[in-house]
Protein backbone atom coordinates (compact mmCIF):
# COMPACT_ATOMS: atom_id res chain seq x y z
CA UNK A 1 0.00 0.00 0.00
CA UNK A 2 1.45 3.53 -0.49
CA UNK A 3 0.45 5.99 2.19
CA UNK A 4 0.45 9.81 1.87
CA UNK A 5 0.41 12.18 4.42
CA UNK A 6 1.43 16.27 5.18
CA UNK A 7 2.18 18.40 7.27
CA UNK A 8 0.16 21.45 6.67
CA UNK A 9 1.30 23.86 8.19
CA UNK A 10 4.52 23.95 6.00
CA UNK A 11 2.72 22.62 2.66
CA UNK A 12 0.09 25.77 3.27
CA UNK A 13 0.49 26.39 -0.76
CA UNK A 14 -0.48 22.75 -1.44
CA UNK A 15 -3.01 21.04 -3.80
CA UNK A 16 -4.38 17.05 -3.72
CA UNK A 17 -5.94 15.01 -5.75
CA UNK A 18 -6.30 11.53 -6.33
CA UNK A 19 -3.28 11.63 -8.61
CA UNK A 20 -1.21 13.34 -6.15
CA UNK A 21 0.29 16.75 -4.12
CA UNK A 22 2.17 18.99 -4.92
CA UNK A 23 2.89 22.61 -3.17
CA UNK A 24 5.12 25.84 -3.80
CA UNK A 25 5.39 27.69 -7.21
CA UNK A 26 6.90 26.84 -10.08
CA UNK A 27 7.76 28.60 -13.22
CA UNK A 28 8.47 28.36 -17.12
CA UNK A 29 9.92 31.16 -18.23
CA UNK A 30 7.55 34.01 -16.80
CA UNK A 31 4.60 31.43 -16.41
CA UNK A 32 4.01 30.74 -13.41
CA UNK A 33 2.19 27.60 -12.26
CA UNK A 34 0.87 25.99 -9.21
CA UNK A 35 -1.93 24.36 -7.68
CA UNK A 36 -4.14 22.34 -10.27
CA UNK A 37 -2.09 23.37 -12.79
CA UNK A 38 1.40 22.71 -11.99
CA UNK A 39 -0.13 19.31 -10.69
CA UNK A 40 -1.58 18.50 -14.52
CA UNK A 41 1.50 19.76 -16.06
CA UNK A 42 3.70 16.96 -14.24
CA UNK A 43 1.25 14.15 -14.26
CA UNK A 44 1.80 14.12 -18.19
CA UNK A 45 5.51 12.65 -17.38
CA UNK A 46 5.87 9.27 -17.89
CA UNK A 47 9.07 7.86 -18.60
CA UNK A 48 12.45 8.92 -15.61
CA UNK A 49 13.92 10.85 -18.77
CA UNK A 50 10.74 12.98 -19.48
CA UNK A 51 10.93 13.51 -15.60
CA UNK A 52 14.52 14.62 -15.44
CA UNK A 53 14.41 17.02 -18.14
CA UNK A 54 10.59 18.32 -17.12
CA UNK A 55 12.36 19.09 -13.35
CA UNK A 56 15.53 20.74 -15.21
CA UNK A 57 13.53 22.90 -17.30
CA UNK A 58 11.28 23.79 -14.72
CA UNK A 59 12.03 27.57 -11.99
CA UNK A 60 10.94 28.10 -8.73
CA UNK A 61 10.44 26.01 -5.62
CA UNK A 62 8.28 22.98 -5.01
CA UNK A 63 7.93 19.42 -4.04
CA UNK A 64 5.66 16.76 -5.88
CA UNK A 65 4.16 13.66 -5.64
CA UNK A 66 2.34 12.17 -8.77
CA UNK A 67 0.83 8.82 -8.24
CA UNK A 68 0.01 6.80 -11.34
CA UNK A 69 -0.62 3.25 -12.02
CA UNK A 70 0.16 1.89 -8.85
CA UNK A 71 3.54 3.48 -9.18
CA UNK A 72 4.68 6.91 -7.16
CA UNK A 73 7.03 9.60 -8.27
CA UNK A 74 8.43 12.13 -6.11
CA UNK A 75 10.64 15.11 -6.07
CA UNK A 76 11.93 18.32 -4.98
CA UNK A 77 13.06 21.45 -6.80
CA UNK A 78 17.24 22.03 -7.02
CA UNK A 79 17.48 23.36 -3.25
CA UNK A 80 14.82 21.20 -1.75
CA UNK A 81 13.57 24.15 0.16
CA UNK A 82 10.40 22.20 0.48
CA UNK A 83 11.54 18.75 1.70
CA UNK A 84 9.69 15.03 0.89
CA UNK A 85 10.73 11.83 3.66
CA UNK A 86 10.15 8.34 2.99
CA UNK A 87 10.18 5.30 3.84
CA UNK A 88 9.26 1.12 3.66
CA UNK A 89 8.14 -0.80 5.97
CA UNK A 90 6.00 -4.47 5.78
CA UNK A 91 5.72 -3.73 2.21
CA UNK A 92 4.23 -0.26 2.51
CA UNK A 93 5.37 2.95 1.30
CA UNK A 94 5.20 6.07 3.43
CA UNK A 95 5.51 9.48 1.82
CA UNK A 96 5.71 12.86 4.05
CA UNK A 97 7.07 15.97 4.31
CA UNK A 98 7.09 15.39 8.11
CA UNK A 99 9.70 12.86 8.44
CA UNK A 100 7.79 12.26 12.44
CA UNK A 101 5.25 10.90 10.83
CA UNK A 102 7.19 8.44 8.25
CA UNK A 103 9.27 7.67 11.86
CA UNK A 104 6.50 6.28 13.28
CA UNK A 105 4.80 4.18 10.38
CA UNK A 106 8.53 2.26 9.87
CA UNK A 107 8.73 1.77 13.54
CA UNK A 108 12.34 3.41 14.07
CA UNK A 109 13.37 3.86 17.90
CA UNK A 110 16.88 4.24 18.38
CA UNK A 111 18.67 7.14 16.54
CA UNK A 112 21.62 5.57 13.78
CA UNK A 113 25.05 6.53 15.98
CA UNK A 114 27.09 7.37 12.91
CA UNK A 115 24.27 9.94 11.68
CA UNK A 116 24.18 11.66 15.27
CA UNK A 117 28.51 12.00 15.11
CA UNK A 118 27.76 13.80 11.56
CA UNK A 119 24.72 15.64 12.97
CA UNK A 120 26.72 16.85 15.98
CA UNK A 121 29.68 18.32 13.75
CA UNK A 122 27.70 19.95 10.86
CA UNK A 123 24.04 20.33 11.86
CA UNK A 124 22.69 18.01 9.02
CA UNK A 125 22.44 14.92 7.97
CA UNK A 126 24.67 13.96 4.93
CA UNK A 127 23.17 12.30 1.88
CA UNK A 128 19.17 10.56 1.43
CA UNK A 129 20.33 9.64 5.68
CA UNK A 130 18.60 10.87 8.36
CA UNK A 131 19.34 10.41 12.12
CA UNK A 132 16.65 7.45 11.93
CA UNK A 133 18.35 4.89 9.52
CA UNK A 134 14.68 3.57 7.84
CA UNK A 135 14.00 7.02 7.28
CA UNK A 136 15.31 8.56 4.19
CA UNK A 137 15.07 12.05 2.72
CA UNK A 138 15.07 13.13 -1.79
CA UNK A 139 18.24 15.33 -1.73
CA UNK A 140 18.24 18.48 -3.87
CA UNK A 141 17.75 17.82 -7.28
CA UNK A 142 16.38 14.62 -7.07
CA UNK A 143 13.50 12.31 -8.21
CA UNK A 144 12.53 9.36 -6.60
CA UNK A 145 10.69 6.33 -8.87
CA UNK A 146 8.76 4.02 -6.64
CA UNK A 147 7.50 0.92 -7.75
CA UNK A 148 6.96 -2.34 -7.59
CA UNK A 149 9.29 -5.99 -8.27
CA UNK A 150 8.52 -9.27 -9.24
CA UNK A 151 8.05 -10.41 -5.73
CA UNK A 152 5.40 -7.29 -4.65
CA UNK A 153 8.02 -5.31 -3.12
CA UNK A 154 8.62 -1.35 -3.53
CA UNK A 155 12.00 -1.17 -5.52
CA UNK A 156 13.48 2.68 -5.21
CA UNK A 157 14.88 4.10 -7.77
CA UNK A 158 16.88 7.94 -7.38
CA UNK A 159 17.74 9.80 -9.90
CA UNK A 160 19.79 13.37 -9.36
CA UNK A 161 18.03 15.29 -12.28
CA UNK A 162 20.10 18.23 -11.07
CA UNK A 163 23.62 18.84 -9.68
CA UNK A 164 24.93 22.61 -9.26
CA UNK A 165 27.95 21.68 -11.69
CA UNK A 166 30.67 24.71 -13.35
CA UNK A 167 31.08 24.60 -17.35
CA UNK A 168 31.71 26.05 -20.30
CA UNK A 169 33.54 29.33 -18.09
CA UNK A 170 32.56 32.76 -20.00
CA UNK A 171 35.47 34.55 -21.36
CA UNK A 172 33.65 37.83 -21.52
CA UNK A 173 35.49 41.26 -19.92
CA UNK A 174 34.21 41.97 -16.51
CA UNK A 175 32.22 44.88 -18.21
CA UNK A 176 29.80 42.72 -20.25
CA UNK A 177 29.87 40.21 -17.10
CA UNK A 178 28.05 42.52 -15.23
CA UNK A 179 26.04 43.75 -17.55
CA UNK A 180 25.17 40.09 -18.54
CA UNK A 181 24.25 39.55 -14.38
CA UNK A 182 21.99 43.03 -14.37
CA UNK A 183 20.00 40.98 -17.37
CA UNK A 184 19.63 37.94 -14.81
CA UNK A 185 18.83 39.91 -12.08
CA UNK A 186 15.84 41.45 -13.49
CA UNK A 187 15.07 37.98 -14.79
CA UNK A 188 14.85 36.93 -11.76
CA UNK A 189 13.28 39.52 -9.62
CA UNK A 190 10.29 40.07 -12.12
CA UNK A 191 9.49 36.47 -11.00
CA UNK A 192 9.56 37.51 -7.54
CA UNK A 193 7.33 40.36 -8.21
CA UNK A 194 4.98 38.43 -10.18
CA UNK A 195 5.31 35.55 -6.80
CA UNK A 196 4.73 38.25 -4.64
CA UNK A 197 1.65 40.01 -6.53
CA UNK A 198 0.77 43.24 -4.97
CA UNK A 199 1.77 41.94 -0.73
CA UNK A 200 4.18 43.36 1.21
CA UNK A 201 7.66 42.14 0.53
CA UNK A 202 9.26 41.73 3.85
CA UNK A 203 13.57 41.61 3.89
CA UNK A 204 15.47 40.45 6.80
CA UNK A 205 17.91 43.21 5.87
CA UNK A 206 21.64 42.57 7.35
CA UNK A 207 25.24 44.34 6.92
CA UNK A 208 26.16 42.11 3.94
CA UNK A 209 25.33 42.35 0.35
CA UNK A 210 23.14 39.79 -0.31
CA UNK A 211 19.95 41.13 1.61
CA UNK A 212 21.29 44.70 0.58
CA UNK A 213 21.08 43.86 -3.26
CA UNK A 214 17.22 42.28 -2.56
CA UNK A 215 15.94 45.70 -1.88
CA UNK A 216 18.27 47.55 -4.19
CA UNK A 217 16.88 45.19 -6.66
CA UNK A 218 13.16 46.33 -5.46
CA UNK A 219 13.64 49.94 -5.96
CA UNK A 220 15.30 49.86 -8.86
CA UNK A 221 12.48 48.07 -10.36
CA UNK A 222 9.42 50.21 -8.52
CA UNK A 223 7.88 47.82 -6.43
CA UNK A 224 6.97 50.20 -3.08
CA UNK A 225 5.60 48.03 -0.79
CA UNK A 226 8.72 46.53 1.25
CA UNK A 227 9.86 46.20 4.74
CA UNK A 228 13.35 45.33 5.79
CA UNK A 229 13.72 44.22 9.61
CA UNK A 230 16.78 44.03 11.95
CA UNK A 231 17.18 42.14 15.10
CA UNK A 232 20.03 42.10 18.04
CA UNK A 233 21.76 44.40 20.57
CA UNK A 234 20.80 48.02 20.13
CA UNK A 235 23.63 49.43 18.22
CA UNK A 236 25.52 46.64 17.03
CA UNK A 237 26.91 46.87 13.46
CA UNK A 238 24.59 44.74 11.39
CA UNK A 239 21.43 46.54 12.92
CA UNK A 240 23.75 49.95 12.08
CA UNK A 241 24.55 48.85 8.52
CA UNK A 242 21.02 47.51 7.78
CA UNK A 243 19.18 51.22 9.41
CA UNK A 244 21.54 52.70 6.75
CA UNK A 245 20.49 51.18 3.65
CA UNK A 246 16.79 51.37 4.22
CA UNK A 247 16.55 54.72 4.94
CA UNK A 248 18.80 55.98 2.45
CA UNK A 249 16.39 53.78 -0.21
CA UNK A 250 13.48 54.79 1.87
CA UNK A 251 12.44 51.61 2.93
CA UNK A 252 10.56 51.13 6.34
CA UNK A 253 12.89 49.72 8.96
CA UNK A 254 11.94 47.66 12.34
CA UNK A 255 13.96 46.87 14.83
CA UNK A 256 13.79 43.95 17.22
CA UNK A 257 15.51 44.21 20.43
CA UNK A 258 17.49 40.96 21.38
CA UNK A 259 19.04 40.31 24.94
CA UNK A 260 20.47 37.51 27.48
CA UNK A 261 17.31 37.74 29.30
CA UNK A 262 15.07 37.67 26.45
CA UNK A 263 16.34 34.66 24.54
CA UNK A 264 16.10 32.68 27.58
CA UNK A 265 12.26 33.13 27.90
CA UNK A 266 11.84 32.50 24.19
CA UNK A 267 13.72 29.68 23.93
CA UNK A 268 11.67 27.82 26.86
CA UNK A 269 8.82 28.80 25.97
CA UNK A 270 6.09 25.91 24.50
CA UNK A 271 5.81 27.54 20.89
CA UNK A 272 9.87 27.02 20.45
CA UNK A 273 9.78 23.83 21.30
CA UNK A 274 6.88 22.99 19.04
CA UNK A 275 9.01 24.84 15.86
CA UNK A 276 11.86 22.72 16.88
CA UNK A 277 9.56 19.63 16.40
CA UNK A 278 8.89 21.57 13.41
CA UNK A 279 11.89 22.69 11.80
CA UNK A 280 14.37 19.48 12.30
CA UNK A 281 12.57 17.03 10.84
CA UNK A 282 15.39 14.31 12.18
CA UNK A 283 17.65 15.58 9.47
CA UNK A 284 18.33 19.63 9.89
CA UNK A 285 19.61 21.71 12.95
CA UNK A 286 16.17 24.27 13.30
CA UNK A 287 17.64 28.07 12.56
CA UNK A 288 16.76 30.17 15.67
CA UNK A 289 18.21 33.50 14.10
CA UNK A 290 14.96 35.53 13.35
CA UNK A 291 12.75 33.31 15.30
CA UNK A 292 11.65 35.47 17.63
CA UNK A 293 12.41 38.81 15.29
CA UNK A 294 9.09 37.47 13.27
CA UNK A 295 6.82 36.52 16.51
CA UNK A 296 7.46 40.11 17.67
CA UNK A 297 7.04 41.49 14.58
CA UNK A 298 3.54 39.19 14.04
CA UNK A 299 2.40 39.86 17.65
CA UNK A 300 3.54 43.58 17.78
CA UNK A 301 1.41 44.21 14.35
CA UNK A 302 4.27 45.64 12.46
CA UNK A 303 4.18 43.34 9.27
CA UNK A 304 0.99 42.60 7.26
CA UNK A 305 -0.92 39.07 7.97
CA UNK A 306 -0.26 38.23 4.16
CA UNK A 307 3.44 39.14 3.72
CA UNK A 308 6.40 37.04 1.50
CA UNK A 309 9.44 36.87 3.71
CA UNK A 310 12.46 37.56 0.78
CA UNK A 311 15.53 36.51 3.05
CA UNK A 312 19.46 36.91 1.12
CA UNK A 313 20.00 33.25 0.87
CA UNK A 314 22.51 32.76 -0.79
CA UNK A 315 24.04 34.49 -3.27
CA UNK A 316 27.48 35.32 -2.10
CA UNK A 317 28.46 31.41 -2.05
CA UNK A 318 27.91 30.73 -6.01
CA UNK A 319 29.12 34.41 -6.03
CA UNK A 320 32.51 33.13 -4.32
CA UNK A 321 32.34 33.61 -0.52
CA UNK A 322 33.63 30.51 0.43
CA UNK A 323 37.29 31.44 -1.82
CA UNK A 324 37.68 33.64 1.74
CA UNK A 325 38.12 30.60 4.08
CA UNK A 326 40.10 28.06 1.52
CA UNK A 327 41.94 30.26 -1.35
CA UNK A 328 44.05 27.73 -2.62
CA UNK A 329 40.92 25.85 -3.63
CA UNK A 330 39.88 28.62 -6.24
CA UNK A 331 43.62 29.27 -7.31
CA UNK A 332 44.77 26.15 -8.96
CA UNK A 333 44.37 22.21 -9.00
CA UNK A 334 44.62 20.62 -5.96
CA UNK A 335 44.52 16.86 -4.04
CA UNK A 336 41.63 15.10 -3.66
CA UNK A 337 42.71 14.60 -0.03
CA UNK A 338 42.89 18.62 -0.02
CA UNK A 339 39.52 19.25 -1.24
CA UNK A 340 37.86 16.47 1.26
CA UNK A 341 40.14 18.32 4.40
CA UNK A 342 38.73 21.54 2.98
CA UNK A 343 35.19 20.16 3.10
CA UNK A 344 35.11 18.98 6.20
CA UNK A 345 37.41 21.46 7.77
CA UNK A 346 34.87 23.98 7.05
CA UNK A 347 31.60 21.90 7.42
CA UNK A 348 32.23 19.48 10.45
CA UNK A 349 33.20 21.85 12.69
CA UNK A 350 30.77 22.81 15.64
CA UNK A 351 32.83 20.25 17.72
CA UNK A 352 36.98 19.75 18.28
CA UNK A 353 36.52 15.83 17.21
CA UNK A 354 40.35 15.83 17.05
CA UNK A 355 40.43 12.82 19.22
CA UNK A 356 37.70 10.82 17.12
CA UNK A 357 39.10 11.39 13.76
CA UNK A 358 40.99 7.73 13.69
CA UNK A 359 37.52 6.15 13.90
CA UNK A 360 35.01 9.03 12.13
CA UNK A 361 37.01 10.31 9.16
CA UNK A 362 36.61 7.40 6.82
CA UNK A 363 33.28 7.57 7.54
CA UNK A 364 32.41 10.63 6.48
CA UNK A 365 35.08 11.02 3.77
CA UNK A 366 32.97 7.97 2.10
CA UNK A 367 29.66 10.26 2.33
CA UNK A 368 31.31 12.81 0.99
CA UNK A 369 32.70 11.36 -1.97
CA UNK A 370 28.94 9.81 -2.46
CA UNK A 371 27.50 12.93 -2.70
CA UNK A 372 30.25 14.53 -5.21
CA UNK A 373 29.33 11.52 -7.47
CA UNK A 374 32.12 11.48 -9.30
CA UNK A 375 35.33 13.96 -9.68
CA UNK A 376 36.28 14.23 -13.12
CA UNK A 377 32.83 15.85 -13.92
CA UNK A 378 34.17 19.19 -12.28
CA UNK A 379 36.21 21.66 -13.86
CA UNK A 380 38.07 22.26 -11.02
CA UNK A 381 38.10 21.95 -6.88
CA UNK A 382 36.33 25.18 -6.22
CA UNK A 383 33.23 23.88 -8.39
CA UNK A 384 33.05 20.48 -6.06
CA UNK A 385 33.57 22.83 -3.07
CA UNK A 386 30.59 24.51 -4.21
CA UNK A 387 28.40 22.12 -5.71
CA UNK A 388 28.99 20.04 -2.03
CA UNK A 389 27.90 22.86 -0.32
CA UNK A 390 24.88 23.40 -2.22
CA UNK A 391 23.57 19.87 -2.20
CA UNK A 392 24.07 19.55 1.40
CA UNK A 393 24.51 22.70 4.05
CA UNK A 394 22.38 25.38 1.97
CA UNK A 395 19.25 23.07 1.36
CA UNK A 396 19.59 21.16 5.15
CA UNK A 397 20.63 24.14 7.03
CA UNK A 398 20.75 27.85 5.63
CA UNK A 399 16.92 26.97 3.59
CA UNK A 400 15.47 24.98 5.94
CA UNK A 401 15.31 28.38 8.03
CA UNK A 402 12.29 29.23 5.63
CA UNK A 403 10.12 26.80 8.34
CA UNK A 404 10.87 30.13 10.83
CA UNK A 405 8.58 31.72 7.89
CA UNK A 406 5.74 28.70 7.68
CA UNK A 407 5.49 28.52 11.35
CA UNK A 408 4.12 32.23 11.88
CA UNK A 409 2.05 31.05 8.79
CA UNK A 410 3.89 33.60 6.02
CA UNK A 411 4.88 32.33 2.51
CA UNK A 412 8.56 33.28 1.26
CA UNK A 413 10.86 33.59 -1.63
CA UNK A 414 14.67 33.03 -2.22
CA UNK A 415 15.34 34.81 -5.37
CA UNK A 416 18.83 33.79 -5.57
CA UNK A 417 18.05 30.09 -5.78
CA UNK A 418 16.34 31.20 -8.77
CA UNK A 419 17.51 28.95 -12.12
CA UNK A 420 18.76 31.36 -14.01
CA UNK A 421 20.55 32.98 -11.00
CA UNK A 422 22.28 29.60 -10.50
CA UNK A 423 23.18 29.21 -14.15
CA UNK A 424 24.55 32.07 -14.61
CA UNK A 425 27.53 31.58 -11.78
CA UNK A 426 27.87 28.02 -13.05
CA UNK A 427 29.80 29.98 -16.00
CA UNK A 428 31.65 32.09 -13.57
CA UNK A 429 35.49 31.08 -13.56
CA UNK A 430 37.07 30.32 -10.13
CA UNK A 431 39.37 33.98 -10.72
CA UNK A 432 36.59 35.58 -11.01
CA UNK A 433 34.58 34.20 -7.99
CA UNK A 434 37.62 34.57 -5.66
CA UNK A 435 36.61 36.71 -3.17
CA UNK A 436 33.57 37.43 -4.99
CA UNK A 437 35.16 40.15 -6.62
CA UNK A 438 32.74 40.14 -9.35
CA UNK A 439 30.11 40.24 -7.60
CA UNK A 440 30.94 42.65 -4.95
CA UNK A 441 32.13 44.86 -7.89
CA UNK A 442 28.24 44.44 -8.79
CA UNK A 443 26.13 45.61 -6.10
CA UNK A 444 28.26 48.41 -5.14
CA UNK A 445 28.23 49.58 -8.43
CA UNK A 446 24.30 49.62 -8.23
CA UNK A 447 24.62 50.92 -4.89
CA UNK A 448 26.32 54.36 -5.96
CA UNK A 449 24.17 54.23 -9.27
CA UNK A 450 21.07 54.28 -6.53
CA UNK A 451 22.12 56.99 -3.95
CA UNK A 452 23.60 54.61 -1.69
CA UNK A 453 26.29 55.26 0.81
CA UNK A 454 27.16 53.39 3.86
CA UNK A 455 29.43 54.91 6.68
CA UNK A 456 31.51 53.34 8.51
CA UNK A 457 32.04 54.02 11.89
CA UNK A 458 34.85 52.34 13.73
CA UNK A 459 36.28 53.02 17.50
CA UNK A 460 40.31 53.04 17.75
CA UNK A 461 39.82 50.16 20.46
CA UNK A 462 38.08 48.47 17.55
CA UNK A 463 40.70 49.07 15.33
CA UNK A 464 43.44 47.98 17.84
CA UNK A 465 41.28 44.95 18.61
CA UNK A 466 41.11 44.04 14.90
CA UNK A 467 45.11 44.82 14.71
CA UNK A 468 46.05 42.64 17.27
CA UNK A 469 44.11 39.80 16.44
CA UNK A 470 46.04 39.67 12.94
CA UNK A 471 48.91 40.20 14.59
CA UNK A 472 48.58 36.99 16.79
CA UNK A 473 47.32 35.27 13.24
CA UNK A 474 50.97 35.70 11.64
CA UNK A 475 53.11 35.27 15.14
CA UNK A 476 51.50 32.23 17.21
CA UNK A 477 51.23 28.31 16.78
CA UNK A 478 48.14 26.69 15.95
CA UNK A 479 47.75 24.97 19.21
CA UNK A 480 49.03 28.42 20.69
CA UNK A 481 46.16 30.17 18.92
CA UNK A 482 43.53 27.30 19.04
CA UNK A 483 43.86 28.06 22.92
CA UNK A 484 43.59 31.88 23.10
CA UNK A 485 40.86 32.19 20.74
CA UNK A 486 38.55 29.25 23.02
CA UNK A 487 39.96 31.68 26.17
CA UNK A 488 38.43 34.49 24.21
CA UNK A 489 35.20 32.95 23.62
CA UNK A 490 34.60 31.67 27.19
CA UNK A 491 35.25 35.22 28.19
CA UNK A 492 32.96 37.06 25.76
CA UNK A 493 30.19 35.30 24.49
CA UNK A 494 27.75 37.02 26.90
CA UNK A 495 28.92 40.02 24.77
CA UNK A 496 27.57 38.41 21.13
CA UNK A 497 25.74 40.91 19.57
CA UNK A 498 22.85 38.35 18.77
CA UNK A 499 23.02 37.63 22.62
CA UNK A 500 22.05 34.36 21.62
CA UNK A 501 24.30 32.18 24.09
CA UNK A 502 21.14 33.74 26.79
CA UNK A 503 19.30 30.44 25.98
CA UNK A 504 21.53 28.71 28.52
CA UNK A 505 22.75 29.74 32.07
CA UNK A 506 26.57 31.08 31.68
CA UNK A 507 28.31 28.42 34.02
CA UNK A 508 26.91 25.97 31.17
CA UNK A 509 27.92 27.83 27.92
CA UNK A 510 31.52 28.43 29.49
CA UNK A 511 32.04 24.46 30.25
CA UNK A 512 30.68 23.64 26.64
CA UNK A 513 33.00 25.60 25.19
CA UNK A 514 35.75 24.22 27.49
CA UNK A 515 34.40 20.59 25.83
CA UNK A 516 35.08 21.77 22.29
CA UNK A 517 31.75 23.71 21.64
CA UNK A 518 32.77 26.23 18.50
CA UNK A 519 29.56 28.23 18.34
CA UNK A 520 25.74 29.04 19.16
CA UNK A 521 24.85 25.67 16.82
CA UNK A 522 26.83 23.58 19.17
CA UNK A 523 24.47 24.50 22.16
CA UNK A 524 21.49 23.78 20.07
CA UNK A 525 21.76 20.60 18.22
CA UNK A 526 23.09 19.17 21.50
CA UNK A 527 19.72 20.63 22.53
CA UNK A 528 17.92 19.28 19.40
CA UNK A 529 19.25 15.60 19.76
CA UNK A 530 18.69 15.28 23.94
CA UNK A 531 14.96 16.24 22.62
CA UNK A 532 14.74 13.46 20.50
CA UNK A 533 16.05 11.51 23.10
CA UNK A 534 13.17 12.35 25.77
CA UNK A 535 10.69 12.18 23.69
CA UNK A 536 11.64 8.34 23.20
CA UNK A 537 11.68 8.26 26.93
CA UNK A 538 8.59 9.51 27.44
CA UNK A 539 7.12 7.14 24.38
CA UNK A 540 8.12 4.27 26.10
Amino acid sequence: MIYINRDNKVFTNSYESKNGIVTGTAFIGYRSLYGEDLLNYVSSWETAEEWKQGLLDLNGFYAIIIIKNNKVFAAVDRIRSLPLFYGLHEGNLFISNDARWVREQVGDKEIDSLAKEEFLLTGFVVGSDTLFPSVKQIQAGEVVFFGKNETGDFKIDPHRYYRYLHSNYYEESEKELQRMFDDVLQNVFQRLISYAHGRTIVVPLSGGYDSRLIVLMLKRLGYEKVIAFSYGRPGNHEAEVSKQVAESLGVRWEFVEYSNELWREWYEAPEMKEYFNMAGNLASLPHIQDWPAVWVLQKEGRIPPNSIFVPGHSADLPAGSRSKSVPDIYKGPVSRERLIGAIIGYHYSLFDWSKKKRALFPFFEKKILEVLGDLDQYPDQSSAFESWDISERQPKFIVNSLRVYEFFGYEWWIPFWDKEFMDYWCRISPEKRLNQSLYVSYVNDLANKRGLEISEHTSKTEILKKWMKACVKRILPTEVKKWVKKEMEKRYFLEHPMAWYGVHRDDFVRAKITEGATIINSLLVTDYLDGISKSNIEKD
